[in-house]
């Protein structure tokens, strides 16, 4: 048997570039040959046993092979996907309503967000047809797809392996900040940056470490943060950092107090788990799958009163108690996804196809 995982770009900094990768080492740890199909061809670096095919290729498939398609939004030739012989299951990322780019984006780019969407539960309806199972990452995509009547539907976290720091000294890192996470109007880095020019109030000495990547549609966003930084004159205090490595990433969280959420849709949210790991508290906005994503670890606020919000996270930064079990209790949540049965249910799931 030969699994195959479709989709658009296998990157090794995302979401779904994690996801596809951690499922391929679990695939080949089951004994299972396991490929790559990808619209864009791979740059990054070489995976163990990698097998990456461009979905123009001319592939012999087989009746008893499985295809997975990782899904975010329309842009996958699906057609290659639904007629390939052989079972089929549906791994569902979410996709970000177009609502939040109505007014932070260009009113021409608001439309190809709003057609997208369109065209993305559309597609999603065919695929319901045509597939044997939809394996989603949180509940709350779950919930998303309830409405299309798959076959069969099942959670499944992200596939991935987390470093724990349990021996990192718990430092107050002069208070600084961070979050991670593409520079997209969903995000609501504004509403970050408008958090930390009261929390610089308190800790004249903080640091807001922004680290992200831009895309071609949201290049009026991203300056448009970097125009409140300057109406705020924290140009000095708040710093954007753009294309890191994953390794340069958990650097940064090692310099950082906290790491601070106010997004409005997440699928899932990695970089939330990945500060748990790096043994620093987290306080997110309760949003999308966020809350799942946690696992009763970590701090939800479920209101954006920011006077309110600095002197939460301050008292949970300056005692050391409250602080320590922060901590603990996000290394506990943690090691629920590290220690995730994937061998037991991956078999099982792939004998019910």
């Amino acid at each position: 048997m030969s699994i195959y995982q479709h989709l658009d770009e296998l990157k090794d900094s995302d979401g779904v570039g994690n996801d596809a990768i951690g499922l391929h080492r679990q695939f080949l740890n089951l004994g299972w040959k396991s490929h790559f199909i990808t619209r864009i061809p791979r740059t990054g670096t070489m995976i163990e046993g990698q097998k990456v095919h461009s979905v123009f290729d001319n592939i012999k498939f087989k009746t008893s092979d499985i295809h997975i398609l990782h899904y975010g939004g329309h842009g996958y030739p699906i057609k290659k996907y639904l007629d390939a012989p052989g079972k089929k299951v549906f791994r569902f990322h979410n996709i970000t309503p177009s609502s939040f780019y109505q007014h932070t984006t260009t009113p021409e780019i608001y439309s190809s967000m709003n057609r997208f969407e369109s065209m993305s539960y559309l597609e999603i309806a065919t695929i319901a047809i045509g597939s044997n199972a939809a394996w989603c990452d949180s509940p709350y995509n779950a919930y998303t797809l309830m409405a299309f009547e798959f076959h069969s539907l099942s959670v499944l976290p992200i596939c991935k392996k987390y470093e724990i720091n349990a021996n990192k000294e718990i430092s107050d890192n002069n208070f600084n900040l961070c979050f991670v996470g593409r520079y997209a109007p969903q995000k609501k880095w504004e509403d970050l940056i408008v958090f930390f020019s009261l929390w610089i109030k308190k800790y004249p000495h903080a640091k807001l470490f922004c680290i992200g990547s831009v895309i071609g549609a949201f290049d009026g966003y991203y300056s448009r943060l970097q125009n409140l930084v300057n109406d705020l004159d924290l140009k000095e205090d708040i710093h954007f950092l753009k294309g890191l490595s994953d390794h340069e990433v958990l650097d940064q969280l090692h310099k950082s107090a906290a790491l601070v959420s106010m997004s409005e849709h997440e699928g899932f949210c990695l970089p939330l788990l990945e500060a748990f790991g790096a043994g620093i508290p987290v306080f997110a906005f309760d949003a999308g799958a966020t809350r799942s994503t946690l696992n009763h670890a970590g701090v939800l606020f479920t209101e954006k009163n920011y006077p309110q919000l600095v002197e939460l996270i301050s008292e949970k930064l300056t005692q050391k108690e409250k602080k320590a079990k922060i901590i603990s209790d996000q290394f506990s949540s943690l090691k629920y996804y590290n220690e995730f049965p994937w061998k037991k249910t991956l078999s099982s799931l792939v004998n019910q196809l």
